[in-house]
């Protein structure tokens, strides 16, 4: 980020497949708080990790059909200068999808560069 926050990527599969099976899944990248002021947005991620990492059987068929490419907080600058909905240049990170830059718009350039990445090697579902 701006400030030098770090952006988590958590990568949520099972991994006790073969590389082989591992590389045929398609993923799903989520992102979370965009607008840090929508905190209800960080529980939602969390319910979506709880979930994802336990044992109920529905949790396991997805970790065994999906790559899940999480990004729990898009915007960590707004969260902890505690801005409502911009970062930390004045500005909504989602109005800069198509124009970011790695210098004024980090979060969202290295973002879009994860989806690129992503597609290198597989489909993105979702």
């Amino acid at each position: 980020s701006l400030a030098e926050n770090s952006l988590d990527l958590v990568i949520v599969t099972n991994f006790d497949s073969t590389d082989i099976d591992i590389a045929k899944r398609e993923a799903i990248i989520i992102t979370g708080r965009v607008h840090p002021g929508e905190t209800n947005s960080s529980f939602i991620v969390e319910g979506i990790l709880n979930f994802l990492v336990s044992e109920a059987e529905e949790a396991k068929q997805l970790r065994d059909k999906y790559v899940f490419k999480i990004i729990p907080i898009l915007n960590p600058d707004g969260v902890v200068i505690g801005n409502y909905r911009c970062s930390l240049s004045g500005q909504d990170l989602n109005r800069q999808w198509i124009g970011a830059t790695s210098r004024v718009f980090p979060e969202i350039y290295y973002t879009k560069q994860t989806f690129k990445k992503t597609l290198d090697s597989r489909k993105i579902f979702m």
